[in-house]
């Protein structure tokens, strides 16, 4: 953001034959002649344009070309004005070699800004292509929960359910399409998921994780399949109750253990629900495992998914 910001200043404020281009490039070519003294009090026999490429280089990638060509114009007639006769007869020699390098100094910076440029509308266009994206995307989702509740006025839960599937891919498409990579972080993931519980009802433990969006949408599914599931029958029917997630790195999987605690006393199932052939298709098509044990203290998950195919792992965390 910060970089953003400055760029944005240095655009408006040393546009091409802007008054502040010209007097940004005066004002570099000023300070280079008074390194230039202090540089001939140093050593005498320094060349006469030693000073001067910095300043060039610097008016030609800050101020653009103009403002450029007249730095290294002042630069040649103040150094052959100035400093020259310590060059002796190599002075015109000096002057020469200083105009030829300032010209392929001025070429390379044009060439460089002319690519960022081209760099800053493909983000520009890109970021409203994703804002478009994104606001035709929730109209859509809009639409889809009012199709699935006008579906099913009769079953309600049901209606619910699906739309809180809905919902939650969704939101992690919001989160991708805000990260500058396109990858969602895993510990924002999860987070997302207990907003409407606070800040105290998961305990979250593991390194800073991204996942490619594919990773990301499929967890994001079995993450809200454990919350509902938790609301329902586990920890979070309780307000005492509180889930335990962490995440590690082993074997070339990530692993991600969620376990509950201080929730009603539960055993495992008869039979196997939708929610849970949901999770386990899921994991399936990442190419994972998850493996759920259900001890009367709660419901412990293990969710393993090889990581060529998941997650880049970026840093530890604090």
């Amino acid at each position: 953001m910060l970089a953003e910001w400055w760029r944005r200043i240095i655009d408006r404020a040393f546009a091409p034959y802007s008054v502040s281009a010209f007097a940004f490039a005066i004002g570099c070519v000023a300070v280079a002649t008074g390194v230039r003294y202090a540089l001939g009090w140093i050593h005498p026999a320094i060349v006469p344009h030693a000073a001067y490429f910095p300043a060039v280089m610097l008016v030609a990638l800050v101020a653009g070309t103009p403002a450029a060509i007249v730095a290294t114009l002042l630069s040649i007639l103040l150094a052959a004005t100035l400093f020259v006769h310590e060059g002796g007869e190599l002075g015109v020699l000096n002057s020469t070699f200083f105009a030829l390098s300032s010209i392929l100094i001025i070429v390379v910076a044009e060439a460089y800004r002319q690519l960022l440029h081209r760099y800053q509308q493909q983000e520009r266009q890109k970021n409203l292509m994703l804002r478009e994206l994104e606001h035709r995307g929730k109209n859509m989702r809009s639409m889809v929960e009012a199709i699935v509740a006008q579906t099913l006025p009769d079953d309600p839960d049901a209606a619910q359910t699906i739309i809180g599937r809905i919902r939650a891919v969704s939101s992690t498409n919001d989160i991708i399409s805000h990260a500058a990579d396109l990858h969602a972080d895993l510990r924002t993931l999860i987070r997302a998921k207990f907003e409407p519980f606070g800040p105290f009802r998961a305990s979250l433990e593991g390194p800073k994780i991204t996942l490619p969006a594919d990773p990301a949408r499929n967890l994001s599914l079995v993450f809200h399949e454990l919350v509902t599931n938790a609301i329902k029958h586990g920890a979070l029917s309780r307000e005492e109750g509180r889930v335990d997630i962490s995440w590690r790195v082993s074997g070339g999987n990530l692993i991600v253990t969620w376990a509950e605690r201080h929730g009603p006393e539960i055993s495992p199932p008869a039979e196997r629900g939708f929610g849970s052939r949901l999770i386990v298709g899921c994991m399936k098509s990442l190419g994972g495992s998850v493996v759920a044990d259900f001890p009367p203290t709660g419901l412990v998950c293990v969710i393993s998914i090889p990581l060529k195919t998941a997650p880049v792992e970026t840093e530890a965390a604090p």
